[in-house]
């Protein structure tokens, strides 16, 4: 019977000696995905802000994951190139996409996918690291590797060359089995039992992804640590398609964590304007003829920044007011490529603020935005 997404969850933290989260993760059904970014200064950051950025919106099979790998790689390894500060950077991306009743897993470094079913944990990934290639080798044993010094050392990553080769693994989930993503902050603190043991408490995925979170920081917390669930049901014949929730692309920058949970950039944006809308849709109900012919003037220049029901960057016409139902005083008339959920909390604060501007305004401040990231590789906004 085919099988479908029944629940997902994630959870990431900084660990217990690291500084900043150089992880990120998609949490977008049908694509979830694990990035651990290395690099000096913050360089980390912006490898695997730009691989979760590369998976936005990515709703065909395995062929466009590889693709979509193979070309962030390319972005990478030419955005280290041109920028000083960013050199040596690169990262690490675990990525699964649901096609069909196929889940297709691309992967890169030493991040891992693992499959949970009937009470056993299936590691299906091979990592791309020196003390993995020894013990494929048999030079090394799985408890030498624990201990070696150069345990490390990744022998693949995103950004590190101008190609790279993707590993891609096929699946066929059924009802009941857990699919895990996750940096090997998690795997490196963690044993397989241990992750085993967790996973088959039968706790809910959103307190399954704390607890595995929770256990690496508990053995010592070496690194960032990040962990994505994803549970799978039956679909009966007469379901229909699942609706999906708006898309968590949480890139390094933009993991100000509360006790361990990871925001919801885009959600949280769009959630917060409703409010605002609401308010503003009250006070207009209370205003006069003459106020109301001025609105209308005025919503011929005024343009505000805010973000499509998708999470991208948009230049909308007029005032950012619902009315009811479908009926607003806006309308988009630039629509960016630069997904809302790639920007930081700071950013995307000054950004998405639904201040009033001209069009000119309200264009160039997201044209400003393309270029001082330049790793984004943003193409032209179209209206």
């Amino acid at each position: 019977m085919p099988v479908t997404v029944r629940d997902a969850a994630a959870c990431t933290d900084v660990g217990r000696l690291r500084q900043s989260n150089e992880d990120a993760l998609v949490l977008s059904d049908p694509v979830f995905a694990v990035a651990d970014g290395m690099g000096g200064a913050r360089a980390g950051e912006v490898a695997s802000a730009m691989a979760v950025a590369a998976l936005h919106g990515l709703d065909g099979g395995p062929d466009e994951l590889v693709r979509a790998l193979e070309d962030v790689n390319a972005r990478i390894h030419q955005a280290a190139r041109d920028d000083a500060s960013l050199a040596g950077m690169g990262t690490t991306l675990t990525a699964a996409v649901i096609h069909g009743d196929e889940v297709a897993v691309a992967h890169v470094g030493d991040s891992r996918a693992y499959l949970w079913r009937d009470g056993r944990l299936r590691q299906v990934t091979d990592d791309h690291s020196l003390v993995a290639e020894l013990i494929r080798r048999g030079a090394l044993t799985p408890a030498e590797a624990e201990r070696h010094p150069q345990r490390s050392v990744i022998t693949r990553a995103l950004g590190a060359e101008a190609g790279v080769e993707v590993d891609l693994v096929r699946l066929a989930p059924q009802a009941g089995d857990v699919l895990l993503l996750c940096s090997d902050g998690l795997t490196g603190m963690v044993g397989d039992d241990e992750i085993a043991r967790i996973l088959g408490a039968g706790e809910p995925l959103e307190r399954a992804a704390q607890l595995l979170v929770q256990a690496a920081n508990g053995a010592g917390g070496e690194d960032n640590v990040t962990a994505v669930l994803v549970r799978f049901g039956e679909r009966d014949a007469d379901d229909t398609e699942p609706e999906r929730a708006a898309p968590l692309i949480v890139p390094a920058g933009a993991l100000a964590l509360a006790g361990g949970q990871a925001p919801a950039p885009a959600a949280a944006v769009r959630r917060e304007g409703r409010r605002t809308v609401a308010l503003l849709a009250a006070g207009l109900a209370a205003l006069g003829i003459a106020v109301a012919v001025a609105v209308a003037i005025g919503l011929q220049w005024a343009h505000f920044v805010g973000a499509t029901p998708d999470g991208r960057i948009a230049v909308y016409q007029g005032l950012p007011v619902e009315i009811a139902g479908d009926l607003t005083l806006y309308r988009p008339v630039v629509v960016s490529a630069i997904p809302a959920a790639a920007l930081d909390a700071a950013e995307r604060d000054a950004l998405l603020d639904h201040r009033i501007r001209s069009r000119s305004g309200a264009e160039g401040r997201v044209t400003a935005l393309a270029e001082s990231s330049p790793w984004l590789a943003i193409p032209p906004m179209a209206p």
